[in-house]
């Protein structure tokens, strides 16, 4: 278990915190490409407990500036997005996408006022049909280009949801695959209540989890993504199996944004067809409410029943109390590379899995059994 202080050394995010400053220094998914168009309305982000405003403007730049006017403090989401960039609706106000001010109307014609105004302004960039932002320390890392974002022979579907529970939770939620014959019995009733045999292999990514499960003929492999990320494969009942990736972003202390991804590869028959992207974007989750079904298990229906296991800890789960058992060494593995990575980042180091080489991220690529995943150099 973990002491008091070490819970709130790994679960608050906000800026200056320990945990917030070292999740700083990865990006992380806040919206949709197909959701950001050409000086549409902005879109207000929430991200690591702070507000920004997302937007495109008229030359098709991405702008990710801080939420309120530099001038007096008014809610940008309620700007125009224009040609140059974002114009605050209280005193019109003008900044670009690299937080610039371009233009304050009711000053002086001769003023140089604006001159001397740097809004905040952060990175974003998209790839595979999110949009992904970077608010930490310069200079910031590569986006990781993961084989699902770039794969294009078959169908991808993207989406998000809210989970009503702090960060660490749903993390340890991808290294905890042993919930699967439990939680996950209805879908996967030929696993359901056997005990596996489970691995964890540490990689440079963060690690490979080996399950076999008596009376599978097969064991299932999974990939956990330091920070909060997985890439697997699911198989659930009553769907086309798919390949898949999570993205548990941080919201705030006591909020999760799960960022998801299914593809689907064609078969032979459709094999260079072009991709088929569908956004589902953000899905209406609210806080305790679950749909409820006979399965003859929990009740819980599918697509709820993780954020139920994470949403019933608590917002923050008080860790002090926990009894973990040799079935939890994935936990312990993700708890201390949060550490390491916590302590890397406060002697001016990287932390865990940050890429800086562009030949280290032309294509990190997973094999189609998910046994291993390609060896970057």
């Amino acid at each position: 278990m973990l002491s008091k202080d070490e819970n709130e050394l790994l679960t608050r995010v906000g800026r200056g915190t320990p945990a917030g400053e070292m999740l700083r220094c990865y990006w992380w998914p806040v919206g949709f490409t197909e959701h950001v168009k050409e000086k549409s309305s902005p879109t207000k982000v929430r991200l690591l407990g702070e507000d920004f405003v997302l937007f495109r403007d008229g030359g098709g730049r991405l702008g990710l500036v801080e939420l309120h006017c530099s001038h007096r403090g008014t809610s940008l989401e309620f700007g125009r997005v224009e040609d140059r960039g974002i114009r605050c609706c209280y005193h019109g106000w003008l900044y670009d996408v690299n937080g610039r001010c371009l233009e304050q109307p009711a000053e002086p014609a001769d003023s140089t006022f604006k001159d001397r105004i740097h809004h905040p302004a952060y990175k974003a960039q998209e790839i595979g049909g999110f949009v992904f932002a970077y608010i930490g320390p310069d200079p910031a890392p590569l986006l990781p280009r993961y084989d699902l974002l770039l794969e294009e022979n078959g169908e991808r579907v993207i989406g998000a949801g809210t989970e009503y529970c702090n960060w660490l939770q749903r993390a340890e939620n991808s290294v905890d695959q042993t919930h699967l014959v439990a939680l996950h019995a209805p879908e996967y009733p030929h696993m359901a209540l056997k005990r596996p045999e489970i691995g964890w292999e540490k990689t440079i990514y963060g690690a490979k989890i080996t399950m076999h499960v008596p009376g599978v003929s097969k064991p299932k492999h999974s990939h956990w993504v330091f920070p909060s990320h997985t890439r697997h494969t699911t198989a659930r009942k009553g769907r086309i199996p798919d390949h898949a990736i999570r993205f548990r972003v941080p919201t705030d202390d006591t909020r999760t944004m799960t960022f998801w991804l299914r593809f689907t590869p064609y078969d032979e028959t459709n094999r260079g067809k072009p991709l088929v992207l569908k956004t589902v974007g953000f899905e209406d989750d609210k806080p305790g409410v679950y749909t409820r079904v006979d399965d003859g298990w929990w009740r819980i229906a599918s697509h709820d029943q993780d954020r139920v296991a994470q949403e019933s800890q608590g917002d923050i789960y008080d860790r002090s109390k926990e009894h973990l058992g040799a079935s939890d060494q994935g936990v312990i593995l993700l708890r201390n590379l949060i550490k390491e990575s916590i302590d890397a980042v406060r002697d001016g180091d990287d932390p865990f899995w940050i890429l800086r080489r562009p030949e280290q991220n032309e294509k990190i690529t997973f094999d189609a059994s998910m046994a291993e995943i390609r060896a970057l150099g």
